[in-house]
C-alpha cells in the first residue's frame, strides 16, 4: 500500500533544505550566502482509519484534511457487552 491518501491522492513530496550564513543586507550585512543544499521529503499527515470503501469496512490511509472535511465515512464503534457479576 503506497503512502498516499485514498481520497485526495496526497503523497510524499521532495524538496530542499538550504543552509545559509551571513547577515541580511536589510540588517546591515553583505547578504546571505548559501553553504549547503540537501534533499528532504515532506510527508503528509496520514492516519490509519477504519472506513467504508465500496460497501465494506476496510483499514485505509487518509490525510487529516479529508477526515476534517467529512469525506471519510468511519466505522461505527460497537458497545462492548457488560459482564454480569
Amino acid at each position: 500500500m503506497p503512502f498516499q491518501c485514498l481520497y485526495c491522492d496526497k503523497k510524499t513530496q521532495v524538496g530542499n533544505t538550504v543552509a545559509r550564513r551571513g547577515l541580511p543586507k536589510k540588517v546591515g550585512g553583505i547578504g546571505l550566502k548559501t553553504t549547503g543544499i540537501r534533499r528532504r521529503t515532506f510527508k503528509p499527515n496520514l492516519q490509519k482509519v477504519h472506513a467504508i470503501v465500496d460497501g465494506k469496512y476496510t483499514r485505509v490511509l487518509v490525510c487529516t484534511r479529508c477526515i476534517k472535511a467529512g469525506r471519510v465515512i468511519k466505522q461505527l464503534k460497537q458497545k462492548k457487552p457488560v459482564a454480569a457479576v
